[in-house]
């Protein structure tokens, strides 16, 4: 003869429990997608997914090579990619030979309130958090300019290369027709840097 075990029934919640921790997953599901989704949004904007060109426009210029601009609504920090100028705004160094020059310069090419439109590269911001982009105003290559003028050498920021070949000749042709840091009779002895 056999024994009989008795009848085991596992244990369940009720119903009106079940239903609630199936909403509360589904919940907890839609919260880590959203938040996914939006860290990918956000990480593009940190990364500087730009792949079409972005308009913007110029809040202030801080020095020869970089502004402030109002993008998308945010102000933004932007270094103008492959130049470098003489500094006149830096924390760590003093004002240089044709710093202020190379200011004035790009505050004559454009002013607060114009309508920029900003091209980027890989990289689309350095490691101070600012973007790194071709500015144009008006159809008018800024980084090209300032090279044009003898103020912006220059100056490759790995892996961003799109703009250089053309900041070259515009840094040769200004070195030929003495411009700039180039020019005959300074007041000081500008640095001119070896650039590549």
């Amino acid at each position: 003869m056999s024994a009989e075990l008795p009848h085991q029934t596992r244990w369940r919640p009720p119903r009106g429990v079940r239903l609630w921790l199936v909403v509360l997953l589904v919940v907890i599901a839609a919260a880590a997608s959203l938040s996914w989704l939006q860290s990918r949004d956000d990480g593009a904007r940190a990364d500087g997914d730009y792949a079409e060109p972005q308009p913007a426009v110029l809040e202030r210029v801080i020095d020869g090579d970089t502004v402030v601009v109002l993008l998308d609504g945010v102000e933004e920090s932007v270094r103008l990619l492959s130049i470098d100028t003489p500094e006149s705004v830096h924390r760590d160094r003093p004002v240089e030979c044709l710093g202020p020059e190379a200011s004035a310069r790009i505050a004559q090419l454009i002013s607060p309130g114009d309508e920029l439109i900003l091209e980027f590269d890989h990289d689309v911001r350095d490691h101070y958090g600012r973007l790194l982009a071709g500015v144009y105003a008006e159809g008018l290559f800024i980084n090209e300019q300032m090279a044009l003028d003898g103020y912006g050498a220059p100056a490759y920021y790995e892996p961003n290369d799109r703009f250089l070949a053309t900041i070259e000749r515009a840094w040769d042709e200004a070195k030929a027709a003495g411009n700039g840091v180039f020019a005959d009779g300074l007041r000081c002895v500008p640095e001119i840097p070896d650039y590549l």
